[in-house]
């Protein structure tokens, strides 16, 4: 049987119930079924670093297996090889990775259905337009959206960084946004970085501060009374937040325009290790998302003015690249996982005419939808570079 790389149905893992036990955690997989017809069974590898994968179990001719026993809280990450009668086994397929036994969210899901929903921020009026869960009166006009999972219920919170008094705002989901807390933190220059740092399921705040090119982080697993700082990057550097590495904590992460650098450094390394990676333009705007379903934050640029998508997958390392025609200069990139495939779909705000274009990517971005949805002065909900 040749060697060759298994192809996936959905590239990422399909996330069940978790067992009750404190330290056995359940995940149950599917891989598309490889096509040589002398395949007589799969053989699922895995491991709780990064292309090191120790265990494996024969899962014999099946294309879905339930895994047990794994530890709460511990990232892990899986790849599945083809045999055929002779065991001769194939090239391992991409590999995916998910923290098991916490909860997660996907990107805008005001509603909980693992879909992102077209969503828009209302600087005029303060207004919150959720698609589904219709709209939330919260902010100010001079107020910097900042929607995370911050309750960890699964559902993306309402929330906003004030810069005139360094406030962050969060109306959680699990009270339908009836209620509200605060938390000062930053400084009216800093950038917020929201993201889940401690890799508790729920997210954290955190601020860029340029002038220092220092991060600050202020856990939620601590509600937010300690944290941590690292020293990563430069004045002029963009922050691009991710979870580059898959072990479910997002990644500090910067793109310099002045050499059109990545540069990450990683979670499952404590901050200590970072690599970096030359992709796209000083112009182009900064679009990091999963776009090939396997955990981890894919490198990707928007570039107005050939109206074109470059996205480098981490599966391939960050290797090779491929690029989508889609949008017009002036539109606002707006990528999330709209049709629930677990990929990242390719998306655009288009201000001129208040509607939503979307190339899914369970069509490999060849079709698609158009929805009518906010105003030409309206902020869609996504987390842009």
């Amino acid at each position: 049987m040749p060697k060759r790389h298994l192809r996936y149905a959905s590239l990422c893992a399909a996330l069940f119930l978790w067992a009750p036990a404190a330290h056995a955690a359940t995940l149950r997989l599917a891989w598309d079924r490889n096509p040589e017809p002398e395949v007589a069974g799969y053989v699922l590898e895995y491991g709780n670093q990064p292309g090191v994968r120790p265990f494996s179990v024969d899962v014999g001719n099946q294309t879905t297996f339930q895994i047990t026993g794994l530890t709460d809280g511990m990232p892990y990450y899986f790849a599945v090889r083809a045999y055929n009668t002779f065991r001769v086994l194939s090239s391992p397929s991409i590999e995916i990775s998910r923290r098991v036994g916490i909860p997660y969210s996907v990107a805008v899901d005001f509603n909980g259905d693992k879909r992102s929903d077209v969503a828009v921020f209302r600087p005029s009026t303060g207004d919150w337009f959720l698609g589904p869960q219709g709209s939330v009166r919260f902010g100010l006009s001079t107020d910097i959206p900042t929607p995370a999972d911050y309750d960890g219920d699964g559902k993306i919170d309402v929330a906003v960084f004030r810069p005139s008094e360094a406030r962050w705002f969060i109306a959680p989901s699990s009270t339908n946004y009836a209620s509200a807390y605060s938390v000062f933190y930053g400084t009216a220059t800093d950038v917020p970085v929201q993201g889940d740092y401690d890799g508790d399921g729920r997210a954290d705040v955190a601020v860029y501060r340029p002038s220092q090119g220092r991060w600050f982080i202020a856990t939620s697993s601590s509600y937010y009374t300690t944290g941590f700082s690292v020293g990563f990057g430069v004045a002029t550097d963009v922050p691009v937040a991710g979870d580059y590495d898959g072990d479910g904590r997002s990644d500090i992460a910067i793109f310099r325009p002045s050499s059109s650098l990545w540069f990450v450094a990683t979670s499952i390394s404590n901050y200590t290790s970072s690599f970096s990676k030359a992709f796209g333009l000083s112009t182009d705007i900064r679009v990091p998302a999963d776009y090939d379903g396997d955990g981890k934050t894919d490198i990707a640029v928007f570039r107005p003015s050939e109206a074109r998508w470059f996205i480098s997958g981490s599966s391939a390392g960050f290797s090779t690249a491929f690029s989508v025609f889609f949008g017009v200069a002036t539109d606002v990139p707006a990528p999330a996982d709209y049709d629930g495939d677990g990929r990242s779909d390719i998306a655009i705000f288009r201000p001129s005419e208040g509607r939503w274009f979307i190339a899914t990517s369970s069509s490999w971005y060849t079709t698609g939808f158009s929805v009518p949805y906010g105003l030409s002065t309206d902020i869609p909900i996504v987390q842009r570079r």
